[in-house]
């Protein structure tokens, strides 16, 4: 297929949701054409909305990420640009959008402040109204399939860039779906991940972002909803880290900062920019603690690879042969350091993930079992009984979140 036929199929498959309209610009940004009709946002669009110097700036920078462009009153853009020998040869924009539901009165108030003449200020307001609201999961999803379908480049949600006239590229925020036990799975594995001040907790942040579209709580203003969003965010990383060991003392410092700062941002861009920079200040801080704490650097990277192999069956040779160490010497070493043996260690953390499936999921407790590479139901289920105090049936009546 040429570049135009994969366009054109890709504009249809999203125009079965969305009634969204496109632009394609030369290389230099010159329109081409477009299937916009009125007189907002006609003609040279870059230069009136003031993306030209942020676009051509944003290539000459050498970056190939799928893009997302915002102007003022939460409008959005997809952009996508097609690439020969790693120069741009041309930009494809799909949209308006909004990335949240804007109110009338919103907009209204907006308008207002422009000496309009009654005709064209009630003209503006009707296109407005007709500008489609999209989440943001989905939004960062056309971006991500529109940048494979111009150039066959795969690229994760979090690799997303946002660009506005008055901040710098931030990857995006990945979000949307309501199935709560999903959900809440997903979410508690993230905060594992940074009360561990695990470096991927990405990974896990993007899975709960693709599930959830946060607070559901509309405002009207999708720049307040995404603020709502960031301090959800905020606190739950303050709890898994003071959980982890990170002071309280310095959690709630960072908490009240980062708080004041979420509220001082004044576009989607800047807040998708500050909320990496918050994660990755708590999960710093928790790597120095971890790294300046009594226990050593081969037991610490043995307690990290016996949680990210916690569905394979782990034997106390193969992680002693991963430090260096004979069995007798990681073992000895392995509970002085830790409080307890290395079986006594990996089973919690079995039943610790066991708990959490029990809980956000409808796998049988027999798929559980298994996936977690216990030797046989029987053997999960006594284990389960005497650590947790109660059966696995029993724990997901209490605790299920489904």
């Amino acid at each position: 297929m040429t570049t135009e036929e994969k366009l054109s199929f890709f504009r249809e498959l999203i125009n079965c949701s969305y009634p969204l309209y496109h632009w394609d610009f030369d290389a230099s940004l010159n329109l081409v054409s477009t299937n916009w009709q009125k007189d907002l946002f006609a003609g040279d669009f870059f230069a009136y909305m003031g993306f030209r110097e942020r676009i051509q700036q944003f290539l000459a920078d050498g970056k190939r990420t799928p893009v997302i462009i915002e102007a003022e009153s939460n409008l959005l853009w997809i952009a996508g640009f097609v690439f020969s020998d790693m120069q741009p040869a041309s930009c494809h924009l799909i949209g308006p959008v909004l990335g949240g539901r804007d109110t009338p009165m919103l907009i209204r108030k907006k308008l207002d402040s422009f000496e309009l003449t009654a005709k064209l200020r009630a003209t503006i307001f009707k296109i407005f109204e007709e500008v489609p609201v999209i989440p943001t999961n989905i939004l960062n999803q056309y971006a991500v399939m529109l940048h494979y379908c111009l150039n066959r480049e795969k690229h994760s949600l979090h690799d997303v860039t946002y660009l506005n006239t008055a901040h710098s590229p931030a990857p995006a925020s990945r979000m949307g779906n309501p199935g709560h036990g999903g959900i809440w799975l997903a979410e508690q594995t993230l905060c594992k991940m940074l009360e561990n001040g695990d470096p991927r907790y990405r990974e896990a942040l993007e899975q709960s972002f693709s599930l959830s579209d946060g607070v559901k709580a509309d405002s009207g203003d999708s720049l307040r909803n995404k603020k709502n969003n960031c301090i959800v965010l905020l606190t739950l990383c303050s709890r898994s880290c003071i959980r982890g060991g990170l002071p309280p003392a310095i959690a709630y410092d960072l908490n009240d900062y980062y708080a004041q700062k979420f509220e001082a941002c004044n576009s989607i861009t800047e807040l998708n920019d500050l909320s990496l920079a918050m994660l990755d200040d708590y999960v710093g801080r928790m790597q120095d603690m971890k790294n300046s704490s009594s226990v050593s650097a081969a037991i610490l990277s043995s307690c990290e690879y016996i949680r990210t192999h916690i569905t394979e069956s782990l034997s106390i040779g193969e992680l002693a042969n991963r430090t260096g160490y004979s069995e007798y010497y990681f073992s000895h070493k392995f509970k002085k350091e830790m409080g307890c043996s290395v079986n006594d260690y990996i089973l919690k953390e079995k039943l610790e993930q066991a708990k959490l499936l029990l809980a956000g999921t409808a796998d049988s407790i027999q798929s559980i079992s298994d996936s977690l590479a216990f030797s046989n139901r029987s053997y999960f289920y006594s284990c389960f009984q005497k650590h947790i105090g109660m059966s696995p049936s029993e724990y997901r009546k209490q605790n299920g979140k489904l």
